[in-house]
């Protein structure tokens, strides 16, 4: 049996792979910092939805991104049910 980081670490091993990986990489941390205060806050995406006034499936679609990323206006929303600060910035590649 095969780990996930294990069959990552083996398919990144393909350059294009890793290219696309890369590239959706700020997307992917993105949803796993809102899944991660969610459940830290210990709600659901229910309570979410219940403080931002926008149904579950939204908070949902969000954080499966299924429908690519979200308004500024929308991330400080579910930042501010989540009673966390929203922090955006850019970097210099290679950080």
């Amino acid at each position: 049996m095969i780990t996930y980081k294990e069959h990552r670490k083996e398919l990144l091993k393909d350059k294009k792979v890793r290219q696309e990986y890369e590239k959706l990489l700020p997307e992917y941390e993105l949803a796993k910092s809102i899944i991660e205060q969610r459940l830290k806050k210990k709600m659901t995406q229910e309570d979410v939805a219940r403080k931002t006034g926008m149904p579950q499936s939204t908070i949902s679609r969000i954080e499966g991104l299924t429908h690519g990323l979200p308004k500024l206006s929308t991330l400080k929303k579910i930042a501010e049910a989540l009673d966390s600060k929203l922090v955006i910035r850019i970097e210099a590649k290679g950080r």
